[in-house]
């Protein structure tokens, strides 16, 4: 009978503990959740910096073409 009197007591002390294990275990998914979306983000970083270096090397190949133009321009010039 002790023991159910102080349950009855205590219940705002038992919906406590209850709520903090609640929280603690959202935080825990909260964590596993963030370290999906690093993942992601390091990924589409990687990407970014390969096309990247791909518009890039596409854009020297651009000047490239603009300069052999111009040359071939000042030769039928003249």
């Amino acid at each position: 009978m002790l023991n159910l009197e102080f349950l009855r007591n205590s219940w705002f002390l038992i919906v406590f503990i209850g709520g903090l294990i609640y929280w603690v275990a959202r935080q825990d998914l909260s964590v596993a959740e963030h370290e999906h979306f690093d993942t992601r983000i390091t990924s589409l970083e990687n990407r970014t910096t390969i096309l990247e270096t791909g518009i890039g090397q596409i854009q020297i190949k651009i000047d490239d073409i603009k300069e052999d133009l111009t040359l071939i321009k000042g030769a039928v010039i003249k």
